[in-house]
């Protein structure tokens, strides 16, 4: 019986070990380490991933060629597939794998380095705080801010998921003055007599607002009494700042140049007349003030002797400056009084005046005589040689600095009325050649007679303003 037992099984072991034998050295591609699907960062290099393969079996395998098929765009974040080919001799195998570019990375919150101040109200909390991704770009505008008590946390997402938060603390603080703003100028004019509307204010305060209702004002306006006059405008926020702002108010009275004493001005315009003058005489007629034109006949003023008539029929007074505002004419004495004798002989044929009030190019102490005088000191001969023949020459002690110093009206005002002070007479030099000093004139006006001063036109009896001469 075992006899036959053993016949039996022995074979079947044969069977099955001859079948292992046969399996063990079948030829097929052998597969190790594949992954079907892999995650990768984007804006990095992408590696082909073939896991090991070859062909044949678990006693020899044979190394197989392999070729990939797709693209990766690691720059972009999404979902790819790559196909692998592996070939060995006539046979093949294909896989396919799933590429993932991720974006993994945290944006970065920057914020200021600084303190985080709050308004102790907590009105309109809002804090500088500026986000970046670097796959998203800018997200500032995704931050989502949050205020606790004394903290505020900054938080904010890119596309991906990825969150970055930072919280800071807030130092509940207001030392910001509110600012005043006036409706209008903040110096006013008024004729003697006439109306003062008060034109008002508003206020912000960088923590309550508009607070324009807690201004307080205060001062008074007396139109019947010229002078300066002031408006002050005060307001308080909640936490105490405080500020104020001061409207100038100046009450002037006609022009009273018939006057016979007082502090007087004499307004005196050289180079022209030109473009400009035109303009210039009807502030001055719109005044009553009389000026001093100190012409010339130079190439910009020739087209203009019409103006020359009209100042001298709205009495001003027609001085004598240059015929051709040329240096050389100081050259000597004889060239000097050709050229100032021309001048004379123009204005006489326009207005029938002879003139004999005038003023040298470039003032009496002018220094660039001597670059055309040979050593003989032209200035202190001629001002003694004018006076001898009858003239009367007059300098300034007041410059607008409309010659070179400013182009601005704002300054040339600054400086004229900043001047001005409790001597007797004052002697402005402007250019009515220069629009922006003509426009100045109409403020310096309206603030000296709202400071008790007259204006003048010089005349042969005149008080005389005179240089040092240099020579």
């Amino acid at each position: 019986m075992k006899k036959k037992v053993l016949f039996i099984i022995l074979p079947v072991i044969l069977i099955l070990l001859i079948g292992v034998v046969v399996f063990l050295n079948l030829n097929s591609f052998q597969v190790k380490n594949f992954k079907d699907t892999l995650e990768i960062p984007y804006n990095t290099t992408f590696h082909a991933d073939t896991g090991t393969v070859c062909f044949g079996n678990k006693f020899k395998c044979h190394e197989v060629k392999v070729t990939k098929t797709g693209e990766i765009d690691t720059s972009k974040i999404g979902t790819y597939e790559i196909k692998y080919t592996y070939t060995y001799k006539n046979k093949s195998l294909t896989k396919n794998q799933i590429i993932k570019v991720i974006d993994n990375i945290n944006p970065i919150i920057t914020l200021p380095d600084q303190e985080f101040i709050g308004c102790p109200n907590k009105q309109d909390l809002k804090f500088e705080a500026t986000a970046y991704d670097e796959y998203d770009g800018d997200l500032t505008a995704n931050i989502i801010e949050t205020i606790n008590d004394n903290k505020v946390t900054f938080k904010v997402s890119d596309s991906s998921g990825n969150t970055a938060e930072i919280t800071k603390d807030i130092t509940y603080l207001d030392n910001a003055s509110p600012i005043i703003t006036l409706n209008g100028e903040r110096t006013l004019y008024v004729n003697l007599n006439g109306k003062y509307q008060e034109q008002g204010a508003t206020a912000e305060d960088n923590c309550d607002g508009n607070i324009t209702n807690k201004i307080v004002t205060s001062g008074t306006v007396n139109t019947s009494t010229p002078g300066e006059y002031q408006i002050t405008y005060e307001v308080t926020d909640s936490a105490g700042n405080k500020t104020s702002l001061v409207r100038k108010i100046f009450v002037y009275a006609k022009n009273n140049y018939n006057a016979p004493s007082g502090k007087s001005i004499y307004l005196t315009f050289d180079d022209g007349p030109g473009p400009y003058t035109g303009k210039l005489l009807d502030v001055l007629k719109k005044y009553e003030v009389p000026a001093t034109f100190f012409v010339t006949n130079q190439s910009l003023t020739k087209n203009y002797d019409n103006m020359i008539l009209r100042a001298y029929n709205e009495g001003h007074t027609i001085g004598l400056h240059t015929n051709t505002h040329n240096y050389n004419i100081y050259q000597n004495s004889d060239t000097y009084f050709a050229d100032l004798y021309a001048i004379q002989a123009k204005v006489q044929r326009i207005t029938g005046y002879t003139s004999m009030i005038i003023r040298f190019p470039g003032g009496s102490s002018n220094t660039i005589s001597m670059n055309y005088d040979h050593g003989t000191k032209i200035m202190s001969e001629l001002t003694k040689a004018v006076e001898a023949k009858g003239f009367r020459y007059f300098d300034w002690n007041i410059s607008s600095g409309d010659a070179g110093e400013t182009t601005s009206t704002a300054q040339v005002v600054k400086n004229i009325t900043s001047n001005l002070g409790n001597g007797s007479t004052y002697m402005v030099l402007q250019h009515d050649i220069k629009g922006f000093s003509v426009n100045a004139v109409e403020e310096v006006i309206k603030y000296a007679l709202a400071k008790g001063y007259t204006f003048r036109a010089i005349t042969m009896e005149t008080p005389t303003v005179h240089h040092r001469i240099n020579n």
